[in-house]
C-alpha cells in the first residue's frame, strides 16, 4: 500500500522533487555558493555557444538585405527554399544526435558539443564563398547537420545541472542570448552595408560571424565543465552536491529499460500538446527572425540601413522580456497561463500588421510581438521540468524540437508574397491561437495529474491505471502547471 505524503515527510523523503530552495539544504550558504558557480561556469559558454548557432542560422536574412540574392542570381522562391532546406538536415539528426551523446560521450559532452560548433562554424565561413543557388543550398544542408542536436544537447544539459524550479531562468539565458544575436546580426549588417572593398558586403557577414564562431568552439571544448562534481569546491558543496541529488531523485533517477522509457515518451500526452505548442511558437519565432529585416524594408518603407538597424531594438527588447518572464515562472512555479498571457500580446502584434495601418502603428506591431517571441524557451522548460527520468526526458526533447522544429521550413514557405507577406502574418496568428488553447489544456491536463498524485498519497490507492511507476508516473512526481 502506498504511504501517504506525512509518512514520506516523516521518512525524511522529500515530495516535490525539485522544491523550491529553503533552509532544508544543510548548507545554504555552500548552497547559494554552487549555484552561483554553476551559473557563472556554465552558462555564459552555453548562451554564447547558443548566441553564434542562432547567429550563423539566421544570418542568411541580414545576407539577402544587403544584396546576396542579387550577386549569386537567386529568386525571392529559392531563397525561401533555401532558408528552409536547412531543416532537411536539421530535422532528421536532432534526435540522434542527442543519444549518440548520452551513449558514448556521457563524459565528453564539451568535447562533443565543442566539435559541434567548430565544424557548423566552417561551413558558414565558406557560406562566404557561394555563387550559385546549388552552393547556398549545400552549404545550408551542412549547416543543419552540424547543428541539429546543439539545442537539445544542451537543454538536457542544463536540466542535469539544475532544479526544475531554476530550469526556466537558465533556458531563459539561452534565448535571450538569441534575442541578442539577431540585434547582434542587425548591428553588424548595418556597419557592414558601409564596407567598400573587394569582397560582396554580405560575404563579410558570413565571414565574420564564422570566425567568432569558430573561435568560441574552443571555448566550449575546454571551459565547460562535464559533470556538477567539477564545479563544487571543498567538503561544503560536495554534501550540497548529495543534497540537490537526494531532492532530485526522480528526476535524475537511473533509467529503466531503454526502449520502455523511449515508448513512454511517445505515449506521453503532454510530450505531443508541447510538440504542437512549439511548433506554433516556432512559426512565429523563425518566421519573424529571418523575414523582419525584409518587412521593415519592403512592406513598412524603410531604407535597407535603416531595416538593419531598426530590428536591433526589438531583439533586445524581447531578450529583456522573456528573461524577465522566466524570472517569474521559477519563481511562482507557473508555465502554461504565462504562455497564454505573452502570446495575447503577439496575437494583438499580428492583427495590427495585418491591418491598413500606419508604418509606425506597424512598427510598435512588432514590440507587442517581441513579448511572445521567445516563448519557445519556456515551454520547452515546462517540458523538460516534467519529464523524468533521464532518458525519457531526453527523447521526450527529441520528439518536440524534431516536430516543433518542422516550424522552420512552413515558415519559409508561407513567407512568399512580399510586400505585405498576408499569408505568413494571418498563419502565424492563426498558430498562436492554436498555441494558446494548446497551453491551457495541457495546464489542465498537468493539475489533474498533479491532484490524482496527491490523492493516490493520501489514500493509500492508485487509481490512475498508469503503467510505470517510476519517474513522472510516480505518485510522488509533482508536475509544474
Amino acid at each position: 500500500m502506498l504511504k501517504s505524503e506525512d509518512s514520506l515527510k516523516e521518512a525524511g523523503i522529500v515530495v516535490e522533487i525539485a522544491p523550491l530552495v529553503s533552509t532544508e539544504c544543510p548548507f545554504p550558504s555552500a548552497h547559494k555558493r554552487l549555484v552561483r558557480r554553476m551559473d557563472l561556469r556554465i552558462m555564459p559558454i552555453l548562451s554564447a555557444m547558443y548566441f553564434f548557432s542562432a547567429l550563423d542560422r539566421s544570418n542568411i536574412g541580414n545576407a539577402k538585405v544587403a544584396g546576396m540574392n542579387t550577386d549569386i542570381g537567386i529568386s525571392d522562391s529559392q531563397y525561401s527554399t533555401a532558408v528552409s532546406i536547412v531543416y532537411a538536415t536539421y530535422l532528421p539528426f536532432m534526435l540522434p544526435g542527442v543519444l549518440l551523446m548520452m551513449r558514448y560521450f556521457n563524459n565528453k559532452k564539451r568535447e562533443y558539443l565543442g566539435c559541434m560548433v567548430g565544424l557548423w562554424s566552417l561551413v558558414s565561413i565558406f557560406t562566404m564563398f557561394a555563387n550559385s543557388y546549388g552552393s547556398l543550398i549545400a552549404c545550408r544542408l551542412l549547416l543543419g547537420l552540424f547543428e541539429a542536436s546543439f539545442f537539445t544537447s544542451i537543454s538536457l544539459i542544463i536540466s542535469d545541472f539544475y532544479f526544475q524550479s531554476e530550469l526556466s531562468q537558465r533556458v531563459s539565458y539561452l534565448f535571450a542570448a538569441s534575442a541578442f544575436s539577431s540585434a547582434f546580426g542587425g548591428l553588424i549588417g548595418t556597419g557592414i552595408t558601409k564596407i567598400n572593398s573587394g569582397l560582396a558586403p554580405w560575404r563579410y557577414i558570413y565571414l565574420i560571424e564564422g570566425l567568432l564562431s569558430f573561435a568560441g568552439s574552443f571555448w566550449m571544448m575546454f571551459g565547460m565543465p562535464n559533470t556538477p562534481e567539477e564545479v563544487a569546491h571543498g567538503e561544503e558543496e560536495m554534501k550540497v552536491l548529495e543534497w540537490r541529488s537526494e531532492q532530485r531523485r526522480l528526476f535524475m533517477m537511473k533509467d529503466g529499460d531503454k526502449k520502455s522509457e523511449a515508448l513512454a515518451a511517445f505515449r506521453d500526452p503532454k510530450v505531443y500538446l508541447s510538440t504542437i505548442i512549439q511548433f506554433c511558437q516556432d512559426i512565429l519565432m523563425y518566421g519573424f527572425s529571418t523575414f523582419l529585416p525584409s518587412i521593415l524594408k519592403s512592406d513598412l518603407g524603410y531604407t535597407s540601413l535603416q531595416a538593419q538597424y531598426l530590428t536591433v531594438p526589438c531583439y533586445m527588447f524581447s531578450g529583456i522580456v522573456f528573461i524577465l518572464a522566466a524570472r517569474i515562472s521559477d519563481k511562482t512555479r507557473i508555465r502554461g497561463p504565462l504562455i497564454i498571457f505573452l502570446d495575447l500580446f503577439g496575437a494583438v502584434g499580428y492583427a495590427l500588421i495585418l491591418g491598413n495601418t500606419s508604418s509606425g502603428v506597424k512598427y510598435f506591431a512588432c514590440y507587442l510581438i517581441c513579448m511572445s517571441l521567445y516563448v519557445p524557451g519556456l515551454n520547452e522548460a515546462w517540458l523538460a521540468t516534467n519529464l523524468a527520468p533521464r532518458f525519457k526526458r531526453a527523447v521526450g526533447l527529441g520528439i518536440n524540437q524534431t516536430l516543433g522544429n518542422i516550424a522552420g521550413v512552413v515558415s519559409a514557405q508561407v513567407y512568399r508574397n512580399p510586400p505585405k507577406y498576408v499569408l505568413g502574418h494571418a498563419f502565424t496568428l492563426g498558430c498562436i491561437g492554436m498555441g494558446i488553447i494548446c497551453s491551457g489544456l495541457s495546464t489542465i491536463l498537468l493539475v489533474r495529474r498533479n491532484k490524482a498524485n496527491i490523492r493516490a498519497c493520501e489514500t493509500g490507492i492508485d487509481t490512475r491505471g498508469l503503467k510505470r511507476d517510476i519517474g513522472d508516473d510516480s505518485v510522488e512526481f509533482r508536475f509544474v502547471t
